[in-house]
């Protein structure tokens, strides 16, 4: 009988060892889903300027390549801050065919910023391959394990994804962005397919100001 407590321990022994291996030491990287929504809280940090956080939302629609992203305030946003400089007004980017657009609901403005060939269009579902994995972390709080990314640009760039199911948690764009994404808000899919419609102001004719991070980008 005591034989046999040995070799049971030693089994869940074992078990718990290749476990934990299989939960700190993922194959590969995250992949997004092909459609998605998750909210976010974003803190940009500049030299001069200081700290800013301002809140925002995510829609990701690989099916038919286009995305927005919604920001309460964009004054800060390297795009949306280059074209209403001293705003703190709401900014939203819009992907669609490979062409990127900023709107301003509060200005009834929106210009054309610019496109895929400039290296503006959409991130791919599986954007973080070739990504280091940094290993399992937990966030001060925060008892939830996530995996821990890199995708280095120019700069460092870390992603957090929930363990368990791999939903995104953080985008650190070191060292002036961080966007915390809100999981409980996480929905598989799009509920409004009229919320990726290019208002009636956005028009490719109509271009971002020559003196914005857009006609930059273009040239």
């Amino acid at each position: 009988m005591r034989n046999k407590f040995l070799f049971l321990s030693v089994i869940c022994v074992l078990v718990t060892i290749v476990a934990s291996k299989q939960q700190s030491d993922p194959e590969s990287p995250p992949v997004w889903a092909a459609q998605f929504e998750e909210s976010f809280e974003e803190t940009l940090k500049y030299p001069i300027l200081g700290s800013h956080t301002t809140s925002g939302k995510f829609y990701y629609d690989w099916t038919n390549k286009r995305y927005r992203v919604d920001r309460e305030n964009g004054h800060y946003d390297r795009y949306c801050g280059s074209i209403y400089a001293f705003s703190d007004t709401p900014c939203s980017h819009i992907v669609v065919e490979g062409d990127r657009y900023l709107y301003f609901p509060e200005k009834n403005y929106c210009c054309y910023c610019c496109s895929a060939d400039h290296g503006c269009g959409l991130l791919k579902p599986n954007w973080l391959d070739g990504a280091q994995f940094e290993g399992m972390v937990t966030e001060e709080g925060d008892d939830t394990v996530y995996e821990k990314w890199n995708k280095p640009g120019l700069q460092n760039n870390f992603y957090l994804a929930r363990a368990s199911d791999r939903v995104m948690r953080k985008i650190d764009q070191v060292p002036n962005d961080i966007q915390t994404f809100d999981m409980a808000s996480y929905y598989e899919g799009i509920r409004d397919e009229n919320v990726f419609n290019l208002p009636d102001k956005c028009s490719k004719q109509f271009t971002c100001p020559f003196l914005s991070v857009c006609s930059a980008l273009r040239n």
